[in-house]
Order: C-alpha cells, then sequence, then structure tokens
C-alpha cells in the first residue's frame, strides 16, 4: 500500500510539473509576437493648415480660400512623434498636377515647419499632403486660388455710390 502510495504521490508531482513547464512556455512566444504586431508609425500630424504669412513661427491669416492678389501661400505644419531626425516632404498640387515638392527636416518628436508657394497666376483647387520617407501620406491640407477683385470694379462701385453719400448728407443739413 505505501509503494502505491508513493507512485501516485509521484505521479501527481509529475504531472503537474510538465503542466507548470507548459504554461510558463504559453506565455512566453504570447508576449513577443503581441510586442511585435503592435507597431505604430512614428510620425504623426497634430496640425496642418494653410496660411497668408508665418509670424513667430507660427501661421498667420488661416484660411482655405486665397486671393491670387497675395505673393504665396503657406503650408504650416506640426510633426509629433519623432525618435530620431528625420525629414517630409510637403509636395504641392493645383488640381491633379504636382507643381512642387518640398524637402523638410524633423528633428525632434514635437517639430513645427513650413513650405510656401508663389501663387503668380493660378487659379483652382489645390493641396499639399505631407509624405514621410516611406512614402507614406500622413495628411493633407486642400485650399483653393480664387481671382482678386479688379480695382477699376471696385472705383466704379465707390463712383456710384459716392453721390447717394453726398445728397444724403447734403439732406442732414439742411
Amino acid at each position: 500500500m505505501l509503494k502505491k502510495s508513493l507512485l501516485l504521490l509521484l505521479g501527481i508531482l509529475i504531472v503537474s510539473g510538465v503542466c507548470f513547464a507548459q504554461e510558463e512556455a504559453a506565455e512566453e512566444p504570447m508576449e513577443d509576437t503581441t510586442s511585435a504586431m503592435v507597431e505604430e508609425p512614428e510620425l504623426a500630424i497634430e496640425d496642418i493648415v494653410m496660411c497668408s504669412a508665418i509670424e513667430g513661427r507660427e501661421p498667420s491669416g488661416i484660411n482655405i480660400v486665397f486671393s491670387n492678389d497675395l505673393e504665396k501661400i503657406y503650408c504650416f505644419t506640426k510633426i509629433i512623434g519623432a525618435t530620431d531626425t528625420t525629414s517630409v516632404d510637403h509636395v504641392w498640387y493645383m488640381g491633379d498636377q504636382q507643381v512642387a515638392s518640398v524637402n523638410l527636416p524633423i528633428k525632434s518628436a514635437s517639430w513645427r515647419t513650413w513650405s510656401s508657394k508663389m501663387i503668380g497666376n493660378s487659379l483652382g483647387k489645390g493641396r499639399v499632403e505631407i509624405v514621410d520617407e516611406d512614402s507614406t501620406v500622413l495628411g493633407k491640407a486642400e485650399f483653393e486660388i480664387k481671382a482678386a477683385e479688379k480695382e477699376t470694379e471696385a472705383s466704379e462701385a465707390e463712383e456710384s455710390e459716392g453721390p447717394e453719400e453726398m445728397e444724403m448728407e447734403g439732406d442732414d443739413n439742411e
């Protein structure tokens, strides 16, 4: 009887030791595969705006519609998440045609940068795509360039309003 009890106890210890070893082995690969599968992109765009000027490293005149009497427009971006020096491209389009690409360095985990484009006689809708070194589009900003009002039209409007205002002033004085 003592021999059977010892064999039974030895069998239980062996089986529980094997089960415990299997549990440990099963846990380790789960941790390794999970960490390898959860790889997020390093760079992200925190802010992207189109504007008519940059003042003190901040965008000024933020808008999406601009007049072609401006000399140029700007695309301002704030990039976060860089762990090392890298770069992004601001790729400018008018309609579906690429008109410029500007490479901009990113030198810290939170970096403000911008590029500009001369407007010239351009009219229509456009966009700027922000592209990382792996050619991944991180974001985009859309804009539109409209024709400026001509000075002659504005002058004619002022002249036609002028006499009416004069008459009204004359009536008030009497």
